[in-house]
Protein backbone atom coordinates (compact mmCIF):
# COMPACT_ATOMS: atom_id res chain seq x y z
CA UNK A 1 0.00 0.00 0.00
CA UNK A 2 1.18 3.43 -0.85
CA UNK A 3 2.15 5.82 2.04
CA UNK A 4 0.10 8.40 1.45
CA UNK A 5 -2.65 5.49 1.71
CA UNK A 6 -1.60 4.67 5.28
CA UNK A 7 -1.29 8.24 6.53
CA UNK A 8 -5.50 8.62 4.80
CA UNK A 9 -5.76 5.99 7.63
CA UNK A 10 -4.82 8.13 10.34
CA UNK A 11 -7.05 10.72 12.24
CA UNK A 12 -6.22 14.34 11.81
CA UNK A 13 -3.21 14.62 14.21
CA UNK A 14 -2.70 11.33 14.26
CA UNK A 15 0.99 10.00 13.96
CA UNK A 16 3.16 7.45 11.57
CA UNK A 17 6.19 6.28 12.96
CA UNK A 18 8.63 4.41 10.79
CA UNK A 19 10.27 1.59 12.70
CA UNK A 20 13.25 0.25 11.33
CA UNK A 21 14.76 0.69 7.82
CA UNK A 22 12.75 0.39 4.81
CA UNK A 23 14.13 -1.24 2.02
CA UNK A 24 16.20 1.50 -0.16
CA UNK A 25 16.42 3.28 2.89
CA UNK A 26 13.96 5.84 1.76
CA UNK A 27 10.13 6.44 2.46
CA UNK A 28 8.69 6.87 -0.76
CA UNK A 29 7.74 10.71 -1.96
CA UNK A 30 4.53 12.34 -0.43
CA UNK A 31 2.55 15.08 -1.38
CA UNK A 32 3.18 17.63 1.38
CA UNK A 33 -0.59 18.44 1.24
CA UNK A 34 -1.36 14.89 2.49
CA UNK A 35 0.57 16.28 5.08
CA UNK A 36 -0.90 19.83 6.00
CA UNK A 37 -4.84 18.74 5.11
CA UNK A 38 -4.31 15.78 7.98
CA UNK A 39 -1.83 17.06 10.55
CA UNK A 40 -0.01 14.18 10.46
CA UNK A 41 2.70 13.64 11.81
CA UNK A 42 5.47 11.19 10.79
CA UNK A 43 8.39 10.18 12.51
CA UNK A 44 10.93 7.39 12.99
CA UNK A 45 12.48 4.83 15.32
CA UNK A 46 15.07 1.98 15.22
CA UNK A 47 13.16 0.01 17.99
CA UNK A 48 9.80 0.54 20.03
CA UNK A 49 8.87 -0.44 23.59
CA UNK A 50 8.48 -3.41 24.90
CA UNK A 51 4.59 -3.28 24.32
CA UNK A 52 4.83 -1.73 20.91
CA UNK A 53 6.96 -4.75 20.30
CA UNK A 54 5.06 -7.01 21.59
CA UNK A 55 1.90 -5.88 19.01
CA UNK A 56 3.64 -5.43 15.94
CA UNK A 57 5.31 -9.20 16.22
CA UNK A 58 1.18 -10.12 17.35
CA UNK A 59 -0.01 -8.14 14.05
CA UNK A 60 2.91 -9.71 11.76
CA UNK A 61 1.53 -13.23 13.35
CA UNK A 62 -1.60 -12.72 12.56
CA UNK A 63 -1.83 -10.95 9.02
CA UNK A 64 1.17 -14.28 7.99
CA UNK A 65 4.18 -11.45 7.19
CA UNK A 66 7.40 -12.81 6.82
CA UNK A 67 10.45 -11.11 7.37
CA UNK A 68 12.84 -10.02 4.43
CA UNK A 69 15.91 -12.23 5.83
CA UNK A 70 18.75 -14.53 4.80
CA UNK A 71 19.62 -17.33 6.21
CA UNK A 72 22.90 -18.77 6.51
CA UNK A 73 24.09 -21.86 8.11
CA UNK A 74 26.16 -21.51 11.68
CA UNK A 75 28.90 -22.84 9.88
CA UNK A 76 29.39 -20.11 7.89
CA UNK A 77 29.14 -17.58 10.55
CA UNK A 78 33.04 -16.37 9.84
CA UNK A 79 32.14 -15.42 6.06
CA UNK A 80 28.46 -14.37 6.77
CA UNK A 81 30.53 -11.32 8.73
CA UNK A 82 33.15 -11.15 6.01
CA UNK A 83 30.11 -10.28 3.62
CA UNK A 84 28.15 -8.00 6.08
CA UNK A 85 31.37 -5.83 5.72
CA UNK A 86 31.29 -6.02 2.18
CA UNK A 87 27.76 -4.80 2.05
CA UNK A 88 26.71 -7.90 0.10
CA UNK A 89 23.49 -8.56 2.44
CA UNK A 90 20.37 -7.73 0.83
CA UNK A 91 18.43 -8.59 3.95
CA UNK A 92 19.14 -9.24 7.51
CA UNK A 93 21.29 -12.17 7.82
CA UNK A 94 20.33 -14.67 10.23
CA UNK A 95 22.45 -17.54 11.65
CA UNK A 96 20.55 -20.68 12.20
CA UNK A 97 21.81 -24.30 13.56
CA UNK A 98 21.99 -26.78 10.30
CA UNK A 99 19.20 -29.29 11.72
CA UNK A 100 16.92 -25.82 10.92
CA UNK A 101 17.32 -24.93 7.55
Amino acid sequence: MPLTDYLGLLDVGGNFIQVGVPDGGNLPPISVFTLIKTSVNIGGSLIGSPEEIEEMLQLALDKKIKPWIETRPMEEANQAIVDLEAGLPRYRYVLVNGKHL
